[in-house]
């Protein structure tokens, strides 16, 4: 049995659960390494603390015989929810959070548990990364680092964000063989006071603020970055200092032991000085791997305490409404002797012509 498994097996004997029913597609490849799109069909891997898994899947989705996992088919003209309770014989359950609630309560229906949030411990797991993880989170960051700077020359006066966006769009099929991760955050002027900006056909115009936010998936794992430029002097030059002070400080606490809450008041607490406390409306990160926003998040109220192996980002900004907006943001990989910042990037402060 895999190691991952195995440790995900040795936790739910800890908090006392018989089984966990795992449906969320990125638990599923991390703990199998298959890939099924089951849509709205039942798909569970159903894990129980002393036997093998067991994997519960429409026919129309063949998969390997495995030594990791026990195969259990079902038809379309079958009931999947009469099968899985075939397979239950304990009292506490353990639920993926991503489950839909009508094969859950259906499931209660049937089989009464008692049933709780077991993705807690998967979490845990998946929010330390293995080297081999760890490798291909820095390629992809390599990767969006050279993105970003193919994309810098493109910032003229009279380019729309839509452009830009499209422009990305081709770099990360050239380079990663994909799309990127998530719709890039293009946001000129104004629209950089929204932190979701879409990119629209607002062109490029002297004075303006840039924000750009991008990632791309490389084997599997995503990168994450935003940066901030300007077109010509532009006023907001002064908060840009402001926000990259804020980014400098987080990281430059962070190691194993400290809480992800400290980390958060660092950044904040430099913005809150500079008078731009009420215009940082979010977090100050969250973790990354398989999926771009993974737990755990870096907010004042996660006093969760940093650990080797995890990967998260820090992005502190500033949004000013009619104006315009800053956001600075790295990976960071946390290591037993601190931290290493996955973008190289440069930071200082960039102004097109």
């Amino acid at each position: 049995m895999n190691d991952r498994i195995n440790r995900l097996q040795q936790m739910m004997l800890r908090e006392g659960y018989d089984h966990f029913i795992i449906s969320d597609y990125y638990n599923i490849f991390y703990l199998t390494g298959l890939k099924i799109h089951a849509g709205e069909r039942l798909l569970v891997l159903l894990l129980s603390s002393k036997k093998q898994p067991i994997l519960i899947v429409n026919r129309l989705f063949p998969i390997s015989e495995s030594p990791e996992y026990v195969l259990s088919y079902y038809d379309d003209t079958d009931k999947p929810l009469n099968l899985l309770t075939d397979y239950l014989d304990g009292a506490k359950i353990a639920v993926d959070k991503t489950w839909r609630s009508g094969f859950l309560i259906g499931l209660m229906q049937l089989y009464p548990a008692l049933y709780d949030n077991g993705s807690i411990m998967i979490d845990e797991l998946r929010a330390i990364k293995d080297p081999y993880e760890q490798e291909l989170l820095i390629k992809s960051s390599m990767n969006n680092d050279l993105i970003m700077q193919r994309i810098v020359p493109f910032l003229q006066t009279g380019v729309s964000e839509a452009e830009v966006a499209g422009q990305l769009k081709q770099y990360y099929r050239e380079i990663n063989g994909n799309d990127e991760s998530f719709e890039a955050i293009v946001a000129f002027g104004e629209n950089g006071a929204n932190p979701h900006a879409k990119p629209s056909d607002r062109q490029l115009r002297a004075g303006d603020s840039i924000v750009i936010d991008m990632g791309g998936p490389y084997h599997g794992y995503y990168s994450d970055m935003t940066r901030t430029f300007f077109c010509q002097r532009n006023e907001m030059e002064e908060v840009y200092e402001t926000v990259l002070k804020a980014n400098l400080a987080a990281i430059e606490i962070i190691k194993p032991g400290v809480t992800f809450a400290r980390i958060d008041q660092a950044a904040r607490t430099i913005i809150d000085e500079a008078g731009y406390g009420s215009y940082f409306t979010h977090r100050t990160g969250h973790g990354i791997g398989m999926e771009v926003h993974e737990p755990y998040d870096v907010s004042a109220v996660n006093q969760r305490c940093v650990e080797a192996g995890m990967c998260f980002s820090i992005e502190p900004g500033i949004y000013l409404p009619g104006k315009g907006g800053v956001r600075i943001e790295d990976l960071v990989l946390v290591s037993a002797e601190g931290v290493k910042v996955l973008n190289q990037y440069p930071k200082k402060v960039y102004i097109t012509k």
